[in-house]
């Protein structure tokens, strides 16, 4: 028994570390970019990005550099905004996570998200996509350095989303 307690001690602090950074990043990262993605706010949710990120769109096979993916939303969001305002659509956007790891400045997250949009008539599309992210902390601040996610053909359900854990 003895035993079993002074080794539950000596993980205490990493596990407590680790639910510290857990805030900070849901603080400093993801909590900012629900809300930018929500917005279509381009500029917030580039400043979420380390600029040295890469980004991996695995459904289109693609990978870019924070330069070539912030003109692809500077060409594209503006547009989706647009749209869901002219027809009163009503969007949301959700997170949850199946793994979190972080020591040293570095995390890695791998998760689920969900896009929801409501339209008038009380038509609702929704969308599910798996994510994997690495993060790095840059002067005090976390950053995203790999971004990657794929909607997995269609494979991920509400279920599979629901049994992930909600953002604190």
């Amino acid at each position: 028994m003895k035993k079993i307690l002074l080794i539950c001690l000596a993980y205490l602090p990493f596990v407590l570390h680790a639910q510290n950074d857990q805030k900070e990043i849901n603080d400093q990262v993801w909590k900012p970019f629900t809300k930018a993605i929500m917005e279509q706010d381009v500029a917030a949710f580039v400043t979420l990005h380390s600029n040295d990120m890469i980004r991996v769109d695995r459904n289109s096979k693609r990978v870019m550099d924070l330069s070539e993916y912030h003109k692809n939303m500077e060409n594209g969001w503006p547009a989706w905004k647009e749209s869901l305002a002219t027809n009163n659509v009503k969007y949301s956007f959700e997170l949850r996570f199946t793994e979190r790891i972080s020591n040293n400045g570095l995390a890695y997250e791998v998760g689920y998200f969900k896009n929801e949009s409501l339209y008038p008539s009380g038509e609702k599309q929704v969308g599910y996509g798996a994510f994997h992210v690495t993060l790095r902390k840059e002067e005090g601040t976390w950053k995203i350095l790999v971004d990657s996610d794929s909607n997995e053909g269609g494979a991920i359900t509400e279920e599979l989303f629901l049994n992930a854990k909600a953002l604190e």
